[in-house]
């Protein structure tokens, strides 16, 4: 787990690659490639010496994008009205958009889940009774009864480069770095 999470400003990016082709009559044929990842870019805020070489440490163990980290984001990791108890209620092809649910309480539009066994992290982009609609679409098949984590949802990280920015004003240090979702 990546340090002081809480405490940074966390930018979540989803990256949706297509390919957009014309054909010779000039009409535009555009075909999803189905590899959806999140990407987050992380600024903490100015720490003293000792916090921010906390935060280095971590950082530079992870460079060469071989070493994986969980981010858990501040805000959209959290559903406020739901349990931590939520479940799939039938089992569900992988390509499907829509899971059936049980819980308690209600899962949050816009915010984050992850399913037991998966690595991909799903957001929740419409709710109807207990049907829930995910982007992206499930990368593998679910279960009857698979647990759904609501709160805390980790997404594992990888620095998308060794890039790490590291800005000193007086004993201040504010450090940067970016990731992207591993799957």
């Amino acid at each position: 787990m990546l340090p002081y999470i809480q405490e940074a400003e966390v930018s979540i990016i989803s990256n949706d690659p297509s390919v957009v082709s014309r054909s010779r009559s000039g009409r535009k044929h555009v075909r999803n490639l189905e590899r959806q990842h999140w990407l987050l870019d992380i600024k903490w805020p100015d720490y003293l010496r000792d916090k921010a070489n906390e935060i280095t440490v971590q950082l530079d163990a992870m460079q060469g994008q071989a070493e994986t980290a969980d981010v858990i984001h501040p805000v959209q990791s959290y559903h406020p009205n739901a349990g931590a108890d939520f479940t799939a209620t039938s089992g569900v092809a992988a390509g499907a958009d829509s899971v059936a649910v049980s819980g308690t309480g209600a899962l949050t539009i816009g915010h984050l889940v992850r399913f037991r066994d998966h690595s991909k992290v799903y957001r929740v982009i419409a709710l109807s009774g207990s049907t829930v609609t995910l982007y992206p679409k499930l990368r593998r098949a679910l279960s009857a009864a698979e647990t759904i984590t609501t709160q805390s949802v980790p997404i594992t990280v990888t620095r998308i480069n060794d890039e790490l920015t590291a800005k000193q004003k007086g004993p201040l240090s504010s450090l940067s770095a970016s990731f992207e979702e591993m799957l």
